[in-house]
């Protein structure tokens, strides 16, 4: 019989969502049940649910979906907000809408982020240790810096400002942080929704006497380890599930 000390794992996506005609989101039980009454916003359809956007361009659509945002945040469905907009693509890179980067778990909307691997000239990494206080994997094993790109934000003005906050990597160093080229994919689903995020991996040689300081409060302290010790802890779990997928791809490379 299952062990009752273990947490209920979260349902699957039952319902997909439209936006724009095409299906983006993937919807939590809790989450469908929810868009069932949202009718200004949403409308019933075969599998699922589309957004009442026909005729939007995306400036209107956006302001559509952060209406809805509020409405899903009203009904509790929104425990991560966080005042900041992320914009939501479609398969050609365009933007489809910005609006409220904590609903995009809420509708099952891919988001997209960068991680940044401090590297050191002796071949270790710096990783950080998250805050105990973070919303998610809290007390979890990090890359050096990492975030959500914002909307209007490219990739590089992402890792720049991060490697900043979480970091205190000065804008002249951080610059010279190189994208891989890697593009991973995290995707798992939620008590509250569903987690789809692309993930763009960067590499940072910083100088052997660099020691980051958290500027923002949400990396609890920092660590020097060699690919044995990031390794172990890998295999001890010790990772959140991003920067996992994020370390494993850089020993790979640097093998």
């Amino acid at each position: 019989m299952p062990d009752a000390r273990l947490p209920t794992p979260p349902d699957p996506p039952v319902a997909v969502l439209l936006v724009a005609g095409e299906p983006h989101g993937r919807l939590a039980p809790v989450v469908a049940t929810a868009l069932a009454g949202l009718s200004p916003w949403f409308a019933p359809v075969a599998g699922g649910f589309t957004l009442r956007d026909t005729g939007l361009d995306p400036a209107g659509r956006g302001a559509l979906l952060q209406q809805a945002a509020l409405a899903l945040r009203a009904h509790g469905l929104v425990p991560g907000w966080r005042d900041e907009h992320c914009a939501l693509l479609d398969a050609h890179g365009q933007e489809l809408a910005r609006f409220e980067r904590g609903a995009f778990r809420t509708l099952g909307l891919q988001n997209r982020a960068v991680h940044v691997n401090g590297c050191l000239p002796d071949g270790r990494l710096w990783i950080a240790r998250r805050s105990a206080l973070k919303a998610s994997s809290p007390n979890k094993l990090d890359n050096m810096a990492a975030g959500a790109i914002a909307a209007g934000e490219t990739p590089e003005d992402c890792a720049v400002r991060e490697l900043w906050e979480e970091a205190g990597v000065p804008a002249g160093l951080a610059v010279l942080a190189r994208f891989t080229g890697t593009r991973l994919r995290s995707e798992r689903p939620l008590h509250h929704g569903f987690h789809d995020e692309v993930i763009l991996c960067a590499d940072l040689d910083l100088p052997a006497d660099f020691v980051p300081d958290c500027q923002d409060g949400e990396v609890a302290g920092f660590m020097r380890l060699d690919r044995e010790a990031i390794t172990g802890a890998l295999a001890a779990g010790e990772f959140s599930v991003e920067a996992a997928l994020v370390v494993r791809d850089w020993l790979a490379r640097s093998a």
